[in-house]
C-alpha cells in the first residue's frame, strides 16, 4: 500500500521591504519632529540680544548722565583747588607751584593763581614754587609780569627752588625778594637758545623739490626757509633775535639781583648760559639762602611781619575739569598742532627762542 507524503512545509518567509516612509514610533523610524524647538531656540536668541543691547543702551546712558551730572557740578566749582600745607592762625601765605617746561599754559596757570592770592584778604605774602628748566620767552616774561603784580599788591614774594629752576625757571624768580636754594639745586643758565631742523639733504633723497612763492614787496619772509640751505643773513636775523631776548633777560637779572650782585659786568660774566649748583649760585649772589620750602616759608612769614611758624600755608593748584582731562586740552600746543605732516614739519623747521636749559 502506497504511503501518503505530507505536504512540503513552507520556507522561511522573504525579508520584508523597509518602508521609505516608517510610521512615527514604528522601530527605526527617526523621532517626530517638534515643530516649535527651532522658533523656541530663535526666540531665545532674539531675547538674549535684545538683553545685551538694554543692557548696553542703559549702561551708556547712566555713563553719560553721570559725566553730565560732574560736568555741571563742576561748572559751579571754583577754579582753584587750594591744598592746606600747614594749618595756622588766620594769616595766610600762598604757594604758588611753577613745575615742568613753561608754556602759555604754565603762564595763564600762574595768572590765575596769582589773581586768587590778590582777591583773599587773608593773604599775606607768596612763595613762588619753582621746579623748571625754563621755557618759551613770552611765556617766562608773563609770568615774570604777575610776580611785578604781586609785588604792586604790597605781597613779599619769596622764591623756593626744588631741584631745577634754570634759565626761564631763573627769569621769572629773580624779581622776587628772596631766593632760597634747595641743596640739591641746578640753576643759573642765563641765556638764549634756538634750535631748528634743515630738512634739504632729506628732501633731496627722498627727490621732492619743494617750491617757495614769495610777494615781490615781501623778499624777508623767506628768512630761515626749512627747506633750503641757511645763509649767512638767515643766521644774522636769528642771532640778532636771540641777543634781543638776551638783553632783556640780562636787564632783568640786574634789576632784580641788584641788592647782591651791584656790578653789571659781574651779571654779564655770570649770565653767559653756564649752570650752577645751590652753593655756586649762593656764593655769585644769584640766590639769598640755601634752605627748602619750609625755609621759604618762614622767610616770607618774616617779610611780612608775622610770628615764623604760626601762619596757615596754602598750596594753590588749577582745577583740572574732567572734560579737560578726557579731551587733553592740557596738552602743550606743539603736540595738539602737530596734527599732519605740513603741520609736523612747519613746527620742526621753525626756529623756537627759548628760555631754556640744554
Amino acid at each position: 500500500m502506497d504511503s501518503v507524503q505530507p505536504p512540503p512545509s513552507p520556507g522561511p518567509p522573504p525579508p520584508a521591504t523597509p518602508s521609505l516612509n516608517p510610521p512615527v514610533g514604528s522601530p527605526g523610524a527617526p523621532p517626530a519632529a517638534r515643530l516649535g524647538s527651532g522658533v523656541a531656540g530663535f526666540a531665545r536668541a532674539i531675547g538674549f540680544v535684545a538683553g545685551l543691547m538694554i543692557l548696553g543702551i542703559v549702561f551708556a546712558t547712566g555713563l553719560a548722565i553721570g559725566a553730565v551730572t560732574v560736568l555741571a557740578g563742576s561748572m559751579g566749582e571754583s577754579p582753584i583747588v587750594t591744598e592746606l600745607y600747614r594749618d595756622g592762625d588766620r594769616n595766610t601765605v600762598v604757594v604758588i607751584p611753577v613745575e615742568g617746561i613753561i608754556d602759555p599754559f604754565q603762564a595763564s596757570k600762574v595768572r590765575l593763581l596769582a589773581d586768587e592770592a590778590m582777591s583773599d584778604s587773608s593773604v599775606r605774602a607768596v612763595v613762588l614754587r619753582v621746579d623748571s628748566p625754563g621755557g618759551g620767552i613770552a611765556p617766562s616774561d608773563q609770568i615774570w609780569y604777575q610776580v611785578r603784580r604781586l609785588h604792586d599788591k604790597g605781597l613779599p614774594i619769596v622764591s623756593s627752588y626744588g631741584g631745577l629752576a634754570a634759565s626761564g625757571g631763573y627769569y621769572i624768580s629773580c624779581a622776587t625778594d628772596h631766593i632760597v636754594a634747595e641743596p640739591t639745586c641746578i640753576t643759573g643758565s642765563i641765556g638764549v637758545i634756538a634750535q631748528t631742523f634743515i630738512f634739504k639733504s632729506l628732501l633731496d633723497k627722498v627727490g621732492i623739490e619743494p617750491v617757495t612763492l614769495l610777494a615781490t614787496d615781501s623778499p624777508e619772509k623767506d628768512v630761515g626757509n626749512p627747506f633750503r640751505e641757511w645763509t649767512d643773513k638767515d643766521r644774522q636775523q636769528y642771532r640778532d633775535m636771540l641777543d634781543a631776548a638776551y638783553d632783556i633777560f640780562n636787564q632783568r637779572v640786574q634789576d632784580g639781583r641788584g641788592h647782591a650782585i651791584p656790578d653789571p659786568a659781574l651779571v654779564d660774566a655770570l649770565a653767559d648760559g653756564s649752570i650752577y649748583t645751590a652753593q655756586e649760585a649762593l656764593d655769585a649772589g644769584l640766590v639769598d639762602s640755601i634752605g627748602y620750602l619750609d625755609d621759604a616759608v618762614a622767610e616770607a612769614e618774616r617779610l611780612a611781619g608775622l610770628v615764623p611758624g604760626r601762619a596757615t600755608v596754602v598750596i594753590l593748584h588749577e582745577r583740572v575739569s574732567l572734560l579737560d582731562s578726557l579731551l587733553g586740552v592740557s596738552a602743550s600746543p606743539q603736540l595738539r598742532g602737530s596734527e599732519d605732516l605740513r603741520t609736523l614739519v612747519n613746527d620742526l623747521g621753525s626756529p623756537r627762542v627759548m628760555y631754556l636749559m640744554r
